[in-house]
């Protein structure tokens, strides 16, 4: 799991790991900010495919939106150095701007 003090303001990190304490690299990461998530899951989870390929979703307080934002991504430290860097993006272009969640999306594709 990741620090939550490595976490960008606001954003913290629930602990969904069934069982605590162990660490499992295929397992999804999710982190939350006021009605917003972010998504790191693996890409797949077939045998015969590349098992470090990850994918990045935003998913809505209310689970109405769930936006792809990057597919393919090589391994789970990228993964999560680009959920991050989501995460800032979003502090300052929705919570200190004006910006909408949909634009930063966007903007990541």
């Amino acid at each position: 799991m990741t620090n939550g003090d490595e976490l960008p303001d606001g954003w913290e990190q629930p602990d969904t790991d069934a069982q605590a304490g162990q660490y499992n690299p295929q397992q999804p990461i999710r982190y939350e900010r006021d009605g917003i998530e972010v998504h790191i899951q693996p890409a797949t989870n077939t045998a015969d495919t590349d098992q470090d390929v990850w994918r990045l979703n935003v998913v809505d307080e209310d689970r109405e939106m769930t936006e792809p934002v990057r597919e393919g991504i090589d391994g789970r430290d990228s993964a999560i150095d680009i959920a991050r860097e989501f995460m800032e993006t979003y502090n300052e272009r929705c919570v200190d701007g004006n910006e909408s969640a949909a634009d930063v999306i966007a903007s990541f594709r």
